[in-house]
């Protein structure tokens, strides 16, 4: 999720090289200039234990998470979106846009406007991870994950959740099937949720501290992992989306916000419902070695280049990420992913296929 202060100091079992001392070599104007940003200065000129202070370490945390392929770039990448939004969002209320109701009075304090831009954005665009090992995360993964709640606020994470079935009336009541064990759940959580233990969960297993109490908990039929898991923990949170309009992206790609300004041309596409899913070309983040490069390198001839040339022809094939699609459209076709085991893993190729 996010690159731990130990991971970066230590050297691992196939590397001679501490983490850290390769991300600065490899980026070294930009350390330097992180270190004169931030204004950061080891206290004892080095990069060792004593180099650095915890609340340092954590800014440099955030600093080397940006630069591998972790979840937090991921997320942080696609939280742009928000900062687009609210661009549009201030240079419609310049042009006196009449659409936009509600506003503060003018005059108004900034903090004010950014609590309504923030309210705004937030009921067009949602960030949604879909962690179906939440509830058993360790301790530094929880801490990990409340990191990424705090710091971006149109985060949500859902989750599958289990409890052991209510013997007896209740389970009889809730035509639970007698030899089904355990009861799942679909949940949905965000930085507004209080951090309380969940009623009857787990019977007999240690309960984790800063469990979020879920703002939303769906009952599933039955244990949802029907494939290999990625399609199947994809489709479990679709019903947690709002909107028409979803994109599903993996977790080794970028984004940045010169991208994320275009979104209303983007959308534009789907005017008069003619279009159910638009394309987009796969920025990756792995390329990191020799063999992430040559990952990076297929991905950019298959899901670009040669999409590309399909669609010149007139046979577009859709890769499935980072497409946008229409999400009334992928519901009622059972979801962005298949389910079947081992044949269609997720939604790369498949997503496009029943258009």
């Amino acid at each position: 999720i996010v690159i731990a202060t130990k991971e970066l100091r230590e050297t691992g079992d196939l590397s001679k090289v501490p983490l850290m001392t390769w991300l600065q070599g490899s980026y070294k104007a930009e350390w330097e200039a992180f270190l004169q940003r931030q204004d950061l200065q080891p206290q004892d000129g080095s990069m060792t234990r004593l180099g650095f202070t915890k609340s340092q370490w954590e800014k440099i945390e955030g600093w080397a998470s940006m630069r591998s392929q972790v979840l937090y770039r991921t997320v942080s990448g696609l939280a742009k979106y928000h900062d687009a939004l609210v661009l549009h969002l201030k240079n419609q209320r310049r042009q006196g846009c009449k659409m936009l109701a509600d506003t503060p009075a003018e005059g108004s304090p900034p903090a004010e406007w950014q609590k309504w831009y923030d309210h705004k954005v937030g009921e067009m665009f949602t960030c949604m991870v879909s962690m179906q090992m939440y509830p058993t995360f360790n301790e530094a993964q929880f801490a990990q994950t409340n990191r990424m709640l705090a710091r971006f606020n149109a985060l949500k994470i859902a989750y599958i959740d289990f409890a052991r079935k209510t013997d007896g009336e209740q389970g009889d009541r809730d035509n639970i099937h007698p030899r089904q064990v355990r009861r799942y759940y679909s949940c949905l959580i965000d930085n507004r949720c209080a951090a309380a233990p969940i009623p009857g969960q787990r019977s007999g297993v240690e309960q984790p501290k800063k469990l979020f109490r879920p703002k939303y908990r769906v009952e599933l039929p039955g244990f949802p992992i029907l494939g290999d898991g990625k399609g199947d923990n994809q489709n479990h949170a679709i019903i947690f989306a709002r909107g028409m309009f979803i994109q599903a992206i993996d977790a080794n790609q970028g984004g940045y916000l010169e991208q994320m300004l275009l979104l209303p041309c983007v959308l534009g596409e789907f005017r008069g419902n003619s279009k159910k899913i638009v394309g987009f070309p796969e920025h990756i983040t792995s390329d990191i070695g020799t063999i992430g490069d040559f990952a990076a390198g297929s991905e950019v001839a298959f899901g670009t280049i040669l999409q590309r040339s399909y669609a010149v022809l007139g046979g577009r094939m859709h890769y499935g990420h980072p497409d946008m699609m229409n999400r009334v459209y992928m519901i009622q076709q059972g979801g962005v992913s298949k389910a079947t085991k081992t044949v269609n893993l997720s939604e790369d190729i498949f997503a496009g296929m029943d258009f």
